[in-house]
């Protein structure tokens, strides 16, 4: 299947505001999933390039590759943001599936699918959608900072990051001043009053640096020093668990938590960054961080990579996250303090979830991100069961703010506990999601999994009121066309459907699917042009053109066209043609290529009609082209937040 292709932001803009004004939703996070801070509660923390609001937010990863994405993330209340890690090379081929998480999380997925150039732009867009949202009111009250920071990442090796377009990138991101100018004016009119506010041109002031497994000592530290030198950012390096050593890993995962699936690599741990390296290093960016007047972290941790036996994604090797390497991190934290200066800060992102945060973030980690978490059921609704956990540990020891809450002290003791910790064994996270029939295109379980542990908001909901049609199924015999009865019903109230430039099969949907086949392979999936329709001839989908006057469709492999007139339309799948009344009655049929026994079921023309009628009828990523003209200018009322 095709990759991604990003939304433009008038398009995003005027869908966000169009959804929340009409059902309170936004990119279908219901208001009531925005995050409000607790009164007499401040989670706000300073750390490098700014003030954030609270120290939570989203990995970088599948959540934080898209404009919408990121502004989901920010509803939900992330206030510290870790973009989608980029590299040079930005036309790597992604297996598929990419995404393996029922609950301890597997994945293949390890860097961008966008180009330098477009995930510059989403991140852009992120920052001005967000902006705009603020400022209409919608997630959060204007009036006051915006306390929410963008952390870049990026990888793997020097020589990437001193290619000229990485610079660029970097710079963009840096310094978005004619960007955002430029951006702006492409804006419709109606809705150039969300985005006519102040924008601060510099969308990050901090970067984490990803290496390849095996990168030497002295590359880490050259590229962190170019980060230093030739773009003034702070950085924090991403450290893998494998520091830690074989033995230890192997005992705390396998022997100790019980993780006897876990097939670790020993030749990884061999050719990764080693201890005393590593020790060294940290001690000497230190001080040249200081030289600079910037700063130096460290992040806890990278995934693990461990032979691939689960048999799902492609290749000998895949990277574990989730609950196993909680502990792991926390470990490698722990006899890391011991060892570099504490000027330098860690950062944490290992199987945090709302069980854990609350002792994560006292033990002085910010900021705290989180990624597997966000791919299970409800998506990115648990971030703000996170920070209300976080709200209630302050509360219960009768903290009103993070100073007095956070300290690194508190690290010895939860490492000492967390490694013995039954909630991380592997017994608590063997997790199988049943599965009970054949998901088909029409009336599924309903269970709205799909759309809520999609990363990238590709799948929305379609309100079809349940139906019963007699129709007919029309039959090539003898060189003429032949009728017999055939019936169309639809039982749910609901469908659920796909736009296909938001959805790069990643397979999270299946994980979590009650039924067999894969939503983002049987749903109906919409394209919003000619070229996306066409660039996946693979795939069944469905593309409205001209207000819904014609549509073209993919089912079963064969194209099919409905258009509609006055007098009612034309529906034909190429060898058989037939002409409608009004009232979807057939008035003629006709043969338009001979192929004795082809059957042309008319339940194709009910399905396509109905879900084409519920698409361009509500407020979805399939009705967003043409909403800009519909934007209000003025403030939405009672946005709360």
């Amino acid at each position: 299947m095709p990759g991604l292709i990003p939304q433009p932001l008038p398009v995003l803009l005027a869908r966000a505001l169009a959804e929340f004004a009409s059902r309170r939703t936004v990119f279908d996070l219901p208001q009531r999933s925005f995050w409000r801070p607790r009164p007499g509660c401040d989670l706000s923390i300073a750390l490098p390039g700014g003030r954030a609001a609270n120290p939570v937010g989203p990995a970088a990863g599948p959540h934080t590759q898209l404009a919408q994405n990121l502004a989901l993330g920010w509803l939900a209340g992330a206030r510290v943001l870790e973009l989608k890690t980029v590299q040079a090379n930005d036309r790597i081929e992604v297996p598929r599936p990419c995404i393996d998480a029922p609950d301890v999380g597997y994945n293949v997925e390890w860097s961008q699918e966008l180009t330098l150039e477009e995930s510059a732009e989403q991140y852009v867009s992120a920052w001005m959608l967000i902006h705009a949202l603020r400022g209409r009111g919608i997630g959060e009250a204007a009036g006051r900072p915006l306390e929410t920071l963008f952390d870049a990442s990026v990888g793997y090796d020097l020589a990437g990051l001193e290619a000229p377009r990485v610079a660029r990138f970097l710079d963009t991101l840096c310094d978005a001043h004619d960007t955002i100018a430029s951006m702006r004016e492409r804006i419709p009119r109606a809705l150039r009053a969300a985005v006519d506010l102040e924008i601060p041109s510099r969308v990050t002031a901090g970067v984490t640096l990803s290496t390849f497994h095996g990168c030497p000592a002295d590359e880490i530290e050259r590229m962190v020093e170019h980060l230093f030198t030739r773009h003034r950012l702070h950085v924090v390096v991403k450290l893998n668990p494998t520091l830690l050593g074989y033995d230890t890993v192997d005992e705390v995962l396998r022997r100790g938590l019980g993780y006897d699936e876990l097939t670790l690599d020993r030749a990884a741990f061999e050719s990764d960054l080693q201890w005393p390296h590593a020790v060294a290093m940290l001690r000497r960016l230190t001080v040249a961080a200081s030289r600079l007047g910037l700063t130096l972290g460290a992040k806890l941790s990278n995934t693990l990579v461990v032979r691939n036996t689960r048999g799902r994604l492609a290749g000998e090797r895949v990277y574990v996250s989730g609950p196993p390497l909680h502990p792991l991190a926390i470990l490698l934290a722990d006899r890391l303090a011991g060892e570099i200066p504490e000027a330098i800060r860690f950062s944490f992102s290992a199987g945090v979830d709302a069980e854990n945060i609350a002792d994560v973030v006292a033990c002085g980690f910010a900021p705290v991100t989180v990624c597997t978490d966000l791919l299970k059921p409800t998506g990115y609704r648990r971030m703000p069961r996170m920070l209300r956990a976080i709200e209630d540990a302050m509360a219960a020891r009768g903290e009103r703010d993070l100073a007095g809450f956070a300290s690194r002290s508190r690290l010895e003791a939860y490492a000492a506990r967390v490694v013995a910790d039954p909630a991380f064994s592997a017994e608590r996270h063997r997790a199988v999601t049943p599965r009970a029939g054949r998901l088909a295109l029409l009336d599924c379980a309903s269970c709205n999994n799909c759309l809520l542990v999609c990363p990238n908001d590709a799948f929305f909901a379609l309100p079809i009121a349940p139906v019963a049609i007699e129709t007919v199924d029309l039959t090539i015999e003898r060189g003429a066309v032949v009728s017999r009865p055939a019936g169309f019903a639809i039982v749910r109230e609901k469908q659920w459907a796909l736009f296909a430039d938001s959805c790069n099969a990643c397979g999270n949907c299946d994980t979590f699917c009650p039924e067999a086949g894969g939503p983002h392979l049987m749903k109906p999936r919409f394209h919003p042009t000619p070229a996306s329709f066409e660039a996946a001839p693979e795939a069944d989908g469905i593309l409205i053109e001209s207000g819904g006057a014609r549509i073209t469709a993919r089912i079963d492999g064969i194209t099919h066209t409905l258009i509609r007139h006055e007098g009612g339309c034309e529906f034909s799948d190429g060898v058989i043609g037939v002409t409608l009344d009004p009232a979807h009655r057939v008035r003629a049929a006709r043969v338009l290529r001979e192929a004795p026994g082809h059957v042309l079921p008319l339940s194709r023309y009910h399905a396509l009609r109905l879900l084409c009628d519920a698409a361009l009828a509500g407020v979805n990523p399939v009705s967003a082209p043409g909403l800009p003209a519909l934007a209000r200018e003025t403030p939405v009322p009672d946005a709360g937040g």
